[in-house]
């Protein structure tokens, strides 16, 4: 498995899993990815420093990247690994909060219909069901189909740790 930062064209970042590193671009070839914000398809990945970790059991160590012109050499040697804390950043912190408060309001005013999700959606806005407020799940080409169709939805962000 392989963790990537992404981010759309409207400058949203956000991390996704792989497979591998060729899982990345099979899906973005078959327009299976979109950001979690604004639902856009046209998804690159982002500069990322590596982890790296010594075989002498040394602390885990992270190799600056071009992001960083700042990073200063542990020792004097320019060739020296950059160690950075790997300790949460408080602002994530506070995002991903806001993101559990938002899916447990939508949990709890919301009817989950499951993968039934774009057919009760087309019911809802073609006036053949009770207007009321739905949850589920849907393929990005259901979620393409019914934004196609003029039907309002938002995709619901959900962390990493949610599914530990």
């Amino acid at each position: 498995m392989i963790k990537y930062k992404l981010h759309c064209t409207n400058d949203h970042e956000f991390e996704a899993w792989f497979g591998g590193s060729q899982d990345f671009e099979k899906q973005k070839a078959k327009s299976l990815l979109r950001c979690p914000v604004c639902a856009s398809e046209r998804i690159e990945k982002s500069l990322m420093a590596p982890n790296v970790v010594t075989t002498k059991g040394k602390s885990p160590k992270r190799v600056p990247s071009s992001a960083e012109p700042n990073a200063a050499p542990v020792s004097g040697n320019e060739h020296s690994q950059v160690v950075a804390p790997l300790a949460a950043d408080p602002a994530h912190e506070a995002f991903a909060g806001m993101v559990r408060q938002l899916r447990k309001h939508v949990e709890q005013t919301t009817e989950d219909v499951g993968q039934k999700f774009a057919e009760e959606a087309r019911k809802i806005h073609y006036e053949e069901a009770e207007a009321r407020g739905i949850r589920g799940e849907a393929t990005a080409k259901e979620v393409h189909d019914l934004q196609e169709e003029g039907i309002d939805i938002s995709l619901l962000p959900s962390l990493p740790d949610d599914h530990n």
